[in-house]
């Protein structure tokens, strides 16, 4: 029998507060400095045919509407990374695990990876029916959007600011400019999906704005000098860049027989440096990746889905709503590390976050 298809909306409007409106800087400082993000209204509401309810407890409190209060504040927002997955999804862990990416030693094979503790919002949520359905994601009322208003308000505020900085390039920025920059934090926004449950156990990450394959490795910026970081082997007259993220092994990271004899330009002229985009230091052996990718490199890639795949006959994900048995999920919001456009200057963006599951079928 076919079911009607039900809603459950979930809508939150976030505003994120800089906490240095009065400085500007084209570096990777959001990776050691916060943000704050209000999360100004929160509605849950649900509208169906069937007995369909939510609740931030198990076994109790279950309605059709939650309000702001129910979910509580946020207090620092920074780019975290969904990389090395397996490390908690195998061992089926409750919360999904999110991580800084950006922690390294000075040594050979430093990299290190640390747990995020803050930064992003992760919050259960139960759901229960009076039937054993399948519900899944509304393509057209899930996105993740700019708020252009208080973008626009924020960008001349910016902009009066950046009239007194010493950069004739930050003077030169128009408010547009900063609004644009401003609006574009939607870009690296992600949903996420955990199933807490025993039987289907599953994780689903949403790009609402997904345009291209984001991987989880490849070269930064990380002290903030301009140049591609890089490592010491002992023993050893020359330094090595250093290659990020989760990759498979080390042993395939292949480099250039020869350093290189100068300074290079910043890898894409075309853009502001940021911590992807950096030049490659005089006198250190880059990472040759054709010979790396050859001998075996992989770096992993993130496995997400855009909003277009929904729009498919067979949605990509499902989520199990039983007969009179809460089922509990952990929706999660949160900036990507690894996108590239998770960019110092979207710090203080404002954006407005909508999420619409529906009862696809009966189990």
């Amino acid at each position: 029998m076919k079911v009607k298809r039900s809603k459950l909306v979930l809508a939150t409007y976030l505003g994120a507060i800089t906490l240095c409106i009065g400085t500007f800087s084209m570096s990777i400082a959001w990776y050691s400095s916060s943000t704050r993000l209000q999360i100004s209204t929160v509605e849950i509401t649900i509208d169906c045919d069937r007995q369909l309810a939510i609740s931030l407890e198990k076994d109790k409190g279950f309605t059709t509407e939650l309000d702001n209060d129910d979910f509580g504040k946020l207090d620092s927002f920074t780019p975290v990374t969904s990389a090395h997955q397996d490390s908690w999804f195998l061992d089926k862990k409750d919360m999904p695990v999110f991580y800084d990416d950006t922690v390294y030693t000075e040594l050979e094979n430093g990299n290190t990876t640390v747990k995020a503790d803050k930064g992003f919002f992760s919050k259960k949520l139960y759901l229960k029916s009076d039937d054993d359905v399948w519900a899944s994601f509304n393509p057209e009322e899930t996105y993740i959007h700019p708020h252009t208003d208080i973008n626009g308000n924020y960008a001349r505020q910016l902009y009066e600011s950046y009239q007194k900085s010493l950069d004739p390039d930050v003077r030169a920025l128009t408010v547009e400019d900063i609004e644009n920059r401003l609006n574009s934090l939607v870009k690296a926004m992600r949903f996420s999906i955990l199933v807490n449950d025993e039987n289907h156990y599953s994780y689903c990450i949403i790009d609402p704005n997904k345009s291209e394959t984001t991987y989880y490795g490849g070269l930064l910026d990380v002290n903030d000098d301009d140049y591609y970081d890089y490592f010491n082997r002992s023993g050893e007259e020359y330094a090595y860049e250093r290659l990020y993220g989760e990759f498979n092994n080390t042993d395939y990271i292949k480099y250039f027989d020869e350093p290189t004899p100068v300074d290079s330009d910043y890898a894409d002229t075309s853009t502001d440096p940021s911590a992807f985009n950096a030049r490659h230091k005089k006198s250190i052996k880059k990472i040759d990746f054709d010979k790396s990718l050859e001998a075996g490199l992989v770096i992993q890639e993130e496995e997400s889905y855009s909003v277009e795949d929904f729009k498919a006959a067979k949605k990509p994900f499902y989520i199990p709503v039983y007969r009179e048995k809460a089922v509990e999920i952990v929706l999660s919001i949160y900036i990507e590390g690894w996108d590239l456009d998770s960019i110092n200057y979207t710090m203080g963006a404002t954006f407005v976050a909508n999420m619409v599951f529906q009862i696809e079928r009966e189990q």
